[in-house]
């Protein structure tokens, strides 16, 4: 049965724009009640910005329309992935005529709820349960997760929301390669920029024990700090309210590598303060972090026994240390995994990094064949891809990026 009492789903939008959203939500609902038995699912959830109610509008020819994809979670009741893997491809080709009314993407996650109940507490999930619609079903389940608690979210998770906002920056410097910027080249880059500005600042929120699941609450934060330099400020505002009405045209005609430049400086900044919270110590030097990092990781405790079984299994992944380290380093490099290891090798490759061990260490795990700056960013994204975001190809074709050095 569809609840029908949402709310707003967006921070500037108008009502006429709120009643839209409210019919393609049903219409949503509705497709996805017709497909699957009542007594299959507990509950069809909203999520991201719509979900938390701060969506995007973008104004186009004087008219309102949604500017972030509709997000959905179905939380099934014991469905084998099989069975979800068929679900979502008899649900999917429905989505498509509401696609191109929209102008953006429905995009639908299933999960079975007995998972939800034993995964480990990550930011998304505590975003999810305090940032949510329910459509339809149980709208007391999520809400009773309370495992997903801000108190118990691991530091390093953090430091990744840092580190996957950031490679946008990476992905950044591939397209500006392009001879030729169109429109959409340009808004997508816009965007990635934004994204990484808003990831940066929630990771330095987390680490100033100041995080929030809502957008205006983290914006009104952010500008209450008296910590935070003015410049971050403005510009972690200026990103928020990009996010709640965004105005491409105010962009367009930016240098933006120049742009990047200047933030960078930033994004090093408080990336060298969140990871020192994390480690536990008063700095951090970049010629040391290697060593200190992947010996914190051969020490943090796992907090569920199915991620001390993912480290042991990473020991026997085919992953070698190159470089200078300490036993406890090179084991914590192994445990770690690809996906492990990623995140720490990111700053090198993200603030340009020429520390010869560091240097060694992260080219030889990137199997990269120079040492030079955009071999070190075309072997981090293949790998990013590979292991972390694999809907990243689809993007990089359609912009013609070829990770292939020899193209």
């Amino acid at each position: 049965m569809i609840n029908n009492s949402w709310g707003k789903f967006t921070v500037r939008g108008s009502e006429e724009l709120e009643k839209r959203i409210t019919e393609i939500v049903k219409e949503v609902a509705f497709i996805i009640e017709s497909q699957i038995h009542p007594n299959k699912f507990t509950a069809l959830i909203m999520l991201g910005g719509y979900g938390r109610g701060e969506g995007g509008v973008v104004i186009t020819d004087g008219k309102e329309y949604p500017h972030n994809n509709f997000d959905f979670l179905l939380i099934t009741k014991n469905l084998s992935k099989k069975k979800q893997t068929d679900l979502k491809k008899k649900i999917y080709p429905k989505f498509l005529p509401l696609n191109r009314k929209i102008k953006t993407q429905i995009d639908l996650g299933l999960v079975n709820a007995s998972n939800l109940k034993h995964t480990a507490n990550r930011i998304i999930w505590y975003d999810m349960r305090f940032g949510h619609k329910t459509i339809m079903g149980d709208e007391n389940f999520v809400p009773s997760l309370k495992r997903f608690r801000l108190q118990t979210i691991p530091k390093w998770d953090a430091r990744n929301l840092l580190v996957n906002r950031g490679t946008l920056m990476i992905i950044n410097e591939l397209l500006l390669k392009k001879k030729n910027l169109d429109n959409d080249v340009r808004k997508l880059i816009i965007k990635h920029i934004i994204k990484a500005i808003i990831g940066y600042g929630d990771a330095l929120l987390f680490f100033l024990d100041d995080y929030n699941w809502s957008y205006v609450e983290k914006q009104k934060r952010m500008q209450n700090r008296n910590d935070v330099s003015e410049d971050f400020k403005k510009i972690y505002d200026k990103a928020m309210e990009f996010r709640f009405q965004p105005k491409y045209e105010n962009y367009m005609n930016y240098d933006y590598l120049r742009w990047m430049k200047e933030l960078k400086l930033h994004f090093e900044y408080i990336h060298k303060y969140c990871e020192a919270r994390h480690l536990g110590k008063p700095e951090i030097n970049w010629n040391e972090y290697p060593e200190i990092a992947f010996k914190r990781a051969f020490f943090e405790r796992p907090s569920s026994f199915r991620e001390f079984l993912k480290k042991f299994i990473n020991i026997f992944e085919n992953i070698k240390y190159a470089g200078k380290g300490s036993i406890f380093c090179k084991l914590g490099f192994r445990i770690s995994g690809s996906s492990g290891v990623l995140p720490i090798l990111f700053p090198l490759v993200a603030y340009n990094l020429r520390n010869e061990n560091y240097l060694e260490i992260t080219r030889n795990f990137l199997n990269s064949p120079s040492d030079k700056i955009e071999d070190l960013r075309r072997t981090y994204i293949s790998i990013w891809m590979q292991f972390l975001d694999n809907s990243l190809q689809a993007l990089l074709h359609k912009h013609k990026i070829y990770l292939d050095l020899s193209r």
